[in-house]
């Protein structure tokens, strides 16, 4: 039966259940809901992606702080074996120019030595020959000159 309100000859639709979704209203629902899980989702494989990096980051921090560690390791040892061998070759050289000393402290001993012997030997052939000139002794050389 036509309502007072209505125009005669009208029929009225009843009205649509507002719980009951029309069709472009669950479209825009399913796609709001398949957008937030794309959102949740992509959140999700980001912070997976940022967990696996660091986790990367932090094994070539690591595996570069051990090469470090071993490369130094490393120099330290080569180091102390250079400083080995210069302390022998130190060693060395030092033990041959003291025996150089030494032996050059016996020539020049035996030098001193010899100057000493020779100096003697002049004062007292010197001595000689003064007393003989001074005794008037003719010259013993043989020549006849006085």
């Amino acid at each position: 039966m036509p309502s007072l309100d209505q125009p005669a000859g009208e029929t009225t639709t009843p009205p649509a259940d507002p719980e009951a979704p029309s069709g472009s209203a669950r479209m825009l629902e399913v796609a709001a809901i398949t957008a937030d899980q794309l959102v949740a989702d992509a959140r999700a494989e980001a912070e997976s992606i940022v967990t696996s990096a660091q986790a990367t980051a932090q094994q070539v921090a690591e595996a570069s702080r051990n090469e470090a560690a071993t490369m130094a390791d490393e120099l330290s040892r080569t180091r102390a074996e250079q400083l080995g061998e210069i302390e022998r070759e130190r060693a060395t050289v030092v033990g041959r120019l003291e025996d150089e000393k030494a032996t050059l402290e016996a020539e020049i001993a035996r030098l001193r030595q010899t100057e000493a012997d020779q100096r003697g030997q002049l004062r007292r052939l010197l001595t000689e020959q003064l007393s003989m000139l001074d005794a008037g002794e003719p010259d013993r050389s043989g020549d006849g000159t006085a």
